[in-house]
């Protein structure tokens, strides 16, 4: 009866953890309207283009990205496009990745690029955030 009771209690520990360290899957993310970079496929890429359509038109826009750690723990990127200033602020957040360093930084950037099949940020006023988004170009 003892063993009984250690192994319920260890079992509840463990759910509890569980629960608490959860963060939002990749299913989730792609419901919630996050273009996802997965293990092996890139879930609501048609958001990105839409978003770079938006651009080349001229027209405010929006996109959100989360991408997924090893361990499986999302990093998230947020673009939105200033049509009255010619702008893109990206915000990186990785306060949800359990084993990196937790923060929320931006920076205002004035191009996307593409080369090599990757989409890149340029001209940022801090190079260094700018530099940690990419999003590789969807093959068919």
């Amino acid at each position: 009866m003892k063993k009984l009771r250690i192994c319920m209690v260890m079992l509840l520990l463990m759910l509890v953890t569980a629960a608490c360290s959860r963060s939002m899957s990749s299913d989730e993310a792609a419901d919630k309207g996050y273009v996802v970079y997965g293990q092996v496929d890139i879930l609501n890429y048609e958001f990105f283009e839409e978003f770079l359509d938006k651009i080349a038109s001229g027209e405010y826009a929006e996109v959100k990205f989360a991408k997924y750690t090893d361990e499986g723990d999302p990093i998230f990127h947020y673009l939105k496009y200033n049509n009255e200033d010619n702008t893109i602020t990206y915000t990186y957040d990785s306060s949800q990745d359990e084993n990196g360093k937790k923060e929320k930084v931006s920076t205002s950037c004035k191009t996307i690029n593409i080369a090599d099949g990757r989409y890149a940020l340029a001209d940022c006023d801090d190079i260094k955030i700018g530099e940690r988004f990419n999003a590789k170009e969807k093959s068919e």
